[in-house]
């Protein structure tokens, strides 16, 4: 072989070394881009055991580990109205196998907080699960079968009213504190850690009133210890036929419905926030899914990370406005 012939040869050889090299990591990229998840995934809440958000995301973490076969455990992350899971997520390794189902309280935080630890950025949006219709909801023994009652019964007695929110700077705060400056009373402010905690004070009598998700406290008016005075969102709900929206009760500054979302630390590759968000949303779109939530008072969700993403985006700008317009500061 001459010299001309046997440098043709290492150069096709080279060139068949550089292609197999190539495919051999397409390969490799592409089986573990398949093998995802290949161990258990900590899927966290910042709610309580036993509240619906908490039954929520069980119900989810469920669903996926028999898609997956992988287990998906629900880790309580309670404290800071959602601050303590938002930075554990935020520090999280962008791998994929820790992700939080957030309240809204994540963009609030961000809007009413000195330093709450995390920025919008520090997470990449997967889908929104639910929207949450938020109820205003009074001791059994309370005295008001409407807001204006309510509203009355703080202007005659300055001081008298409380409510109850699932934490300082939560949307239940806000609308609270969007409610007393609408009516011009006084609401005295009393943070839980979530609405289950809240329940017992207000169905004893220790707090006059509270907000939470529509179907906890729907779930709880059998017992007749509490009553629903309105709900927010855009119009009444199905079940409850007689109880207004905020807005028709006179007062649309407070008619704020809420959220939950499903969240991964910025810089998941997004094979893996694709196929979560793909997942998530077949098993929102499951029938038995999505009538288990309707009776949790929650409305299934289920859009893509983008709009997602572009939903964050209008919330930060619609609650910015609102804090802004009824000067409302932390307690």
């Amino acid at each position: 072989m001459n010299d001309s012939n046997a440098m043709g040869a290492l150069r096709k050889l080279c060139i068949g070394l550089a292609a197999a090299a190539a495919l051999g990591a397409a390969g490799k990229a592409a089986s573990q881009e398949v093998a995802f998840p290949s161990r258990p995934i900590k899927l966290m809440v910042a709610t309580t055991a036993g509240g619906n958000s908490d039954l929520t995301a069980r119900m989810i973490a469920e669903k996926l580990a028999v898609a997956w076969g992988q287990p998906v455990l629900v880790e309580q992350r309670v404290g800071a109205n959602g601050m303590i899971a938002a930075q554990a997520l935020a520090k999280a390794p962008p791998d994929g196998y820790t992700a939080y189902l957030s309240l809204s309280s994540m963009v609030q935080n961000v809007l009413l907080q000195p330093n709450p630890g995390y920025k919008i950025e520090d997470f990449v949006p997967v889908t929104m699960v639910i929207s949450i219709p938020i109820a205003l909801a009074v001791g059994g023994t309370v005295p008001a079968s409407t807001v204006g009652d309510l509203m009355k019964m703080a202007k005659d007695k300055p001081g008298s009213v409380s409510y109850g929110s699932y934490g300082t700077g939560s949307g239940a705060h806000i609308i609270g504190s969007a409610l007393a400056r609408a009516a011009g009373v006084n609401l005295v402010h009393v943070p839980y850690k979530g609405e289950t905690s809240s329940f017992t004070d207000l169905a004893s009598g220790q707090l006059t009133s509270a907000f939470g998700s529509t179907g906890f406290y729907a779930a709880q008016l059998s017992t007749g210890k509490v009553k629903l005075l309105a709900i927010t969102g855009s119009q009444r709900m199905a079940r409850f036929p007689n109880v207004p929206t905020m807005a028709e009760a006179g007062y649309p500054g407070a008619n704020l419905p809420g959220w939950s979302g499903l969240f991964l630390p910025a810089g998941t590759p997004e094979p893996v926030v694709s196929r979560f968000s793909q997942e998530v949303r077949k098993i929102l779109a499951m029938p038995e899914v999505r009538a288990k939530l309707d009776d949790m008072g929650f409305v299934p969700v289920g859009n893509s990370s983008q709009e997602f993403g572009q939903y964050i985006k209008s919330e930060v700008s619609a609650w910015s406005a609102i804090i802004k317009e009824n000067n409302i500061k932390l307690d």
